[in-house]
């Protein structure tokens, strides 16, 4: 499976939303129960709230990913790949038992395609200009 990492960042999200359907389960309920508009109450609910929708937006993340692999081979950009790498950092940073260490294979994998296609422009480079 040559291009699997937004496969790998789906997954992690699939089970980032079913933890936190679990873990805050009362917490949803009784956003339900209240109505859901303007129904956070408690700390609790708001990063219960916070929680489920930073796993859609990993998701969304998956998706974007795999549509560059999918489009004529396409690299995500490099600009995309950093700021998802200084993303993850923070949040080991700030909390080091947490699931964003899952998040390393997949931005390695992305940060060694620049890498690599940034060698091979450089050797194309050299060799186009050695047949001039």
């Amino acid at each position: 499976m040559k291009n699997w990492q937004g496969n790998w960042i789906i997954a992690v999200s699939a089970c980032h939303t079913l933890f936190a359907v679990i873990m805050f389960a009362a917490e949803y309920s009784s956003l339900y129960d209240n109505g859901i508009i303007n129904s956070l109450t408690t700390d609790r609910s708001a990063a219960a709230v916070w929680f489920f929708l930073f796993g859609q937006a990993l998701f969304i993340t998956g998706l974007l990913i795999k549509h560059f692999d999918s489009v004529n081979n396409s690299r995500v950009p490099l600009s995309v790949t950093l700021n998802l790498l200084l993303l993850t950092v923070i949040g080991i940073t700030i909390m080091p038992d947490s699931g964003f260490w899952l998040m390393f294979p997949p931005l390695i994998s992305l940060l060694m395609q620049h890498r690599n296609k940034q060698s091979q422009n450089k050797d194309k480079n050299k060799n186009q200009t050695a047949a001039v």
